[in-house]
């Protein structure tokens, strides 16, 4: 099995643009051609997080009966994971949605 076939088997990734993908594993200095089993597993997971990450931002799809919507808190979940896991959790960090609220007057018209 070779490299692009590997990320193209992960859930939800299988109709995911291939022009992007070799963008993502030149990136990574692997080709799409290379066996699974030759490349590195931390720089093959990193690969995969890269690729669910710009997962996210693919559009949803309706026709008719048809509908194609992706799950994306979980590409972003699995992405974190496998960032975090894999050597990279400044990346990690970044994908985690931080709201500050900042502290204001309140009156009591109670």
């Amino acid at each position: 099995m070779t490299v692009q076939e590997t990320i193209l088997s992960f859930p939800g990734l299988s109709d995911f643009p291939e022009a992007y993908l070799e963008t993502l594993l030149a990136a990574r200095s692997l080709s799409g051609a290379d066996a699974a089993g030759d490349a590195d597993k931390s720089t093959l997971n990193l690969i995969i997080a890269d690729t669910l990450v710009f997962a996210v931002n693919l559009p949803d799809f309706t026709e008719n009966r048809l509908s194609v919507k992706y799950p994306r808190d979980y590409f972003i979940s699995t992405a974190r994971m496998l960032y975090a896991n894999n050597g990279e959790p400044d990346k990690a960090d970044l994908l985690v949605k931080k709201v500050s609220v900042p502290r204001g007057k309140a009156i009591n018209v109670w």
